[in-house]
């Protein structure tokens, strides 16, 4: 019995460790993503507020390319969504490989 313990005891604990690691690299490239992304959709803002003060370009012309941010924005949140989702994936494929590996090697 304590055989089969040890190896659960090993088996939660390689599981926990490798868990561990692919969600704090996910939210370590989402924070860097995202870093990117804001300062990028801030400059593309304050380029479109400049153009509308200096008359570059109309009303309408303002609204269409904020629109076009609100658009790239709901594309990001679909990008960090769809990431997250693989990395799930990979989190339950690697333990489930862990532990199917871990039983055939103990038999």
């Amino acid at each position: 019995m304590s055989d089969i313990g040890d190896f659960l005891d090993v088996l939660v604990d390689d599981a926990v460790d490798f868990a561990k690691d692919e969600l704090e690299s996910r939210v370590k490239e989402a924070k860097s993503d995202s870093k990117v992304f804001i300062k990028h959709i801030g400059e593309l803002t304050e380029e479109f507020v400049k153009m509308r003060a200096l008359g570059q370009i109309n009303n309408d012309e303002f609204k269409e390319l904020m629109e076009d941010l609100l658009d790239l924005n709901k594309m990001q949140y679909h990008k960090l969504s769809v990431s997250g989702k693989a990395r799930a994936e990979r989190i339950i494929n690697g333990i489930s490989k862990m532990v199917i590996d871990g039983l055939l090697a103990a038999i």
